[in-house]
């Protein structure tokens, strides 16, 4: 099972819960841009045995 987030390209850091679409995901991604003056990626994220979870 996949999920879609947000990450800051800066610090590789979440910042935010999973999105449930790409629309969504990039309207909430232009709305970080502007107001933090930073960038950010529509990253997928797929779960692993074990509870771990990879970014892609």
């Amino acid at each position: 099972m996949s999920k879609i987030v947000l990450v800051d390209e800066e610090t590789g850091d979440r910042v935010r819960h999973p999105l449930r679409s790409l629309k969504e995901a990039d309207i909430q991604r232009e709305w970080y841009e502007r107001m933090t003056g930073r960038r950010f990626r529509v990253v997928k994220v797929f779960g692993q045995p074990g509870g771990q979870e990879e970014l892609v």
